[in-house]
């Protein structure tokens, strides 16, 4: 697991149980009390926790709408540059599915200057924020709240039935050599999943630190989504084959105006 990874795991704990010892961040990890204590060291540095005798906990001046190691510096900079490349898809007058990544936040800029946009999405926070920020006609699909912030479980995937959209941008923690689009959380899956069968284009938000990377739920694979925009081309020659002319890593690669009604 990358730090990155491990940063995200131990933030989602602590929203949800407030506070967390070492001993048990590292049961829940897998990995070293060192390593555990590496990254709240690192963590507590940047303001998003604050440590405390055996462990750590979320300081109430913590940002609580878009947790703040999405703003961390390197992946910031790699999801900003996918989303101005992603814009080029977006259109007026046009119905779109995002679902509960943190990748899709970055989109916000670029959906403020749109007309006559629906947006269906599973984040309370993604709703807040267009509510805040857009014109756009917002429709939060019901379903048990995961993590304070997401909407699973049977009646969420009730809930996307009831739609059909135009677009769907999301995105994923791993994407292998054998095209296989992978997750660490289940419950985001079976949403993923329907909003994909109730799109008629799907856009795969993905940086670049998720290639050739394998986890525990399959979502999909690359033959059910339309477009891959991501900051960089893999490395893996494999993969980069696999891709192919989904990938997309710059305005000039973008469909004309395919995507318009």
């Amino acid at each position: 697991m990358l730090q990155k990874e491990r940063f995200d795991e131990i933030y989602a704990i602590l929203k949800e149980r407030n506070s967390a010892t070492v001993q048990f961040l590292q049961k829940r990890l897998f990995v070293s009390e060192a390593t555990i204590r590496r990254d709240l060291e690192a963590m507590e540095k940047a303001g998003l926790i604050e440590r405390v005798w055996g462990g750590a906990t979320i300081p109430s001046s913590v940002e609580r709408d878009i947790p703040s190691f999405v703003r961390d510096k390197t992946n910031s900079e790699q999801k900003a540059r996918i989303a101005s490349v992603a814009s080029g898809l977006l259109r007026d007058n046009s119905s779109i599915f995002i679902d509960s990544s943190t990748s899709c936040y970055h989109l916000i800029p670029y959906l403020k200057s749109m007309k006559q946009l629906t947006v269906i999405t599973s984040s309370l926070q993604m709703m807040q924020l267009l509510l805040e920020h857009t014109s756009a006609s917002v429709h939060l699909i019901g379903g048990q709240i995961f993590e304070n912030n997401i909407m699973t479980g049977h009646v969420a995937v009730s809930s996307v039935r009831e739609y059909y959209a135009d677009l769907m941008f999301f995105s994923c923690s791993g994407i292998s050599a054998d095209g296989c689009l992978s997750s660490v959380e289940s419950r985001v899956v079976e949403v993923s999943r329907e909003m994909m069968g109730h799109s008629a284009q799907k856009i795969l938000l993905c940086d670049s630190s998720k290639f050739d990377k394998k986890l525990l739920w399959h979502l999909a694979d690359i033959e059910d989504i339309s477009y891959v925009v991501s900051d960089a081309a893999p490395k893996n020659p494999d993969l980069a084959a696999v891709l192919g002319k989904k990938l997309i890593t710059r305005p000039s690669q973008l469909p004309s105006r395919e995507l318009d009604r």
